[in-house]
This record gives C-alpha cells, sequence and structure tokens, in this order.
C-alpha cells in the first residue's frame, strides 16, 4: 500500500505545472534606474510614470540586440501628446505604434497598434512563437514579454516597476523582480498582471542586415551545387 501511494504521489509530481521563476536577465530597462529616475517630464518623473517607455526599450533590445535612448523616447512621446500629458499620466496605448513609425528605422522594429486580449490571444502566442516581443498591458501598467516557452506554458516577463523594488508602487510584490521572471499564463490572469492588451514588436532588417542573409544564402545555394 505505501509503495502505491509514493508511486501516486510521484505521478502527481511530475504533472504538475512548470513553476514561474527569477530570470536574472543582465540588460534590463525600469524606469527607476539612478540615469534617469527623477527627470521630469510634464508633470512626472520618469520613475513616477515611464512603464510604458521602458517597456518600449525592453521590447525593442531583446528584439534587435539594439539600445534605445530612454530619456530621448520619453521627451518625444511627451512632445506627441503621448506620454504624460496635461491631465494623463502615463502613457496612450498608441504610444508604441506610433514609436515604431517613428523611431522604427533607426532601431529596426515595428510595432502594431493596441489589441485587447488576454495572455491566451492566438495572435499574441503566434507571435511571440515567431520571435516577436509584446508590450503587455495589465491594471494601470505596461510590461515586456520577450520570450515565450510554448512547451511549459511560460512568458518571459520584464516588469520595468518591479515588485521587488519596494518604492513607488509595490502592488506586484512576490511577482516580478529586476532581472525578469518566467511567469504562467494563470500567473498572467491574475491581481496586478492580469493581462488585457498588446501591442506586438517585429524586428525589422537594415538593408546591410539583408544583404549579409541574402549573401549567406546564395553561398549556402552555390555550395550545394554538384561538381562538374
Amino acid at each position: 500500500m505505501k509503495k502505491i501511494c509514493f508511486v501516486l504521489a510521484l505521478l502527481m509530481l511530475l504533472t504538475l505545472p512548470v513553476s514561474a521563476e527569477k530570470a536574472e536577465l543582465e540588460v534590463t530597462y525600469r524606469q527607476v534606474d539612478d540615469g534617469w529616475k527623477d527627470i521630469p517630464v510634464g508633470d512626472l518623473t520618469i520613475a513616477e510614470s515611464a512603464c510604458g517607455i521602458a517597456t518600449i526599450c525592453n521590447a525593442v533590445y531583446y528584439l534587435t540586440g539594439r539600445k534605445t535612448d530612454l530619456v530621448e523616447l520619453s521627451n518625444w512621446a511627451h512632445e506627441a501628446g503621448l506620454f504624460n500629458a496635461p491631465g494623463v499620466p502615463g502613457c496612450y496605448r498608441s504610444v508604441f505604434y506610433h514609436a515604431g513609425e517613428t523611431h522604427g528605422a533607426t532601431y529596426g522594429f515595428t510595432a502594431t497598434k493596441f489589441f485587447y486580449g488576454d495572455i491566451y490571444d492566438k495572435q499574441l502566442l503566434s507571435h511571440l512563437e515567431k520571435g516577436g516581443t509584446a508590450a503587455l498591458h495589465v491594471p494601470g501598467h505596461f510590461m515586456a514579454v520577450i520570450d515565450y516557452d510554448a512547451e511549459n506554458g511560460l512568458f518571459l516577463v520584464i516588469d520595468p516597476l518591479p515588485g521587488d523594488y519596494g518604492r513607488y508602487d509595490r502592488r506586484r510584490k512576490g511577482v516580478t523582480h529586476t532581472g525578469g521572471d518566467w511567469l504562467t499564463a494563470a500567473q498572467l490572469t491574475e491581481g496586478y498582471v492580469d493581462v488585457d492588451g498588446f501591442a506586438l514588436f517585429t524586428r525589422v532588417l537594415s538593408e546591410q542586415e539583408e544583404k549579409t542573409v541574402t549573401d549567406t544564402a546564395v553561398s549556402a545555394s552555390l555550395a550545394a551545387l554538384p561538381n562538374i
């Protein structure tokens, strides 16, 4: 009887979903980083309000490998009326699409308009499976999702105001951490990380990158030809 109970307990452990864990990424943009946290943009500082801007920076970096200028993006978005507009703290949901229009050529990306949907949205999952990144909207906040482990149902999320920071907003304490987190879909439907919409980021190759890809493909085709 004891042996049967042991086997049943082992089977239960093996069938449990994979748990979320810290990611320990070396590069993450946080709105509370020392280089810009106290810089005012409109009536608020970057630390108090720039989750959407930092999310653009994180989504682009892990899509293209290019570092964006968070302060320049903040000032551009404010001047465009998309960030810390009078009486409207934070970013409009359209900031991602317009960032792609104005800065995409420089940093190598495009971004879609904002879609309403949860973390199970098929368009979002398909995009992530193809290597894209996304901005996620959760209650009063934006975060980036930069990778997706479809086999285990885990999403690599970067919170620009992580729950372990301890100032401004501690609603995600114990859920998000500096360095990113692998979160389950179930987690991303609860509390202050409950996803209700997203914008999709896609990499755009530069002319030089396109030429390199073409040259590589041609070389591979020539190498595959039989010797005559």
